[in-house]
């Protein structure tokens, strides 16, 4: 599912921005978010398990992940002269689709480690 959400993020990135700047910004948010987004499922998987503080460390390792991508995505469309609005509507798009399938696969491997319906 993360790996759809990212193509659509693309397709959408290639063909709703009229000006080739908007454009090349918001591919750079979507690919930043992907691949923060991968990242993510990778250290969640890892932390499901083992215990809720290994969950919570990841939860918060990667939000300073995205954080500092968000950060260097910005100063560097801004310094790049393209449109810093694109790469935030690529990045958070993206990320807002990511983020509720991560949260998706969490709250089932909880509902697995505790032994079904809890």
């Amino acid at each position: 599912m993360a790996a759809g959400v990212a193509v659509a993020g693309l397709a959408v990135a290639a063909f709703l921005p009229k000006v080739p700047e908007a454009r090349q910004s918001a591919f750079i948010g979507v690919a930043l978010a992907a691949a923060t987004g991968v990242v993510a499922l990778v250290l969640k998987r890892r932390a499901v398990r083992k215990d809720l503080k290994a969950a919570l460390k990841a939860v918060g390792v990667v939000f300073g992940l995205r954080a500092v991508g968000v950060v260097v995505g910005l100063l560097w469309a801004v310094e790049s002269g393209l449109s810093p609005v694109a790469f935030v509507a690529g990045f958070f798009g993206t990320y807002f689709a990511l983020q509720w399938i991560e949260v998706s696969y969490v709250m089932a491997a909880s509902r697995d480690a505790a032994g079904g319906d809890e």
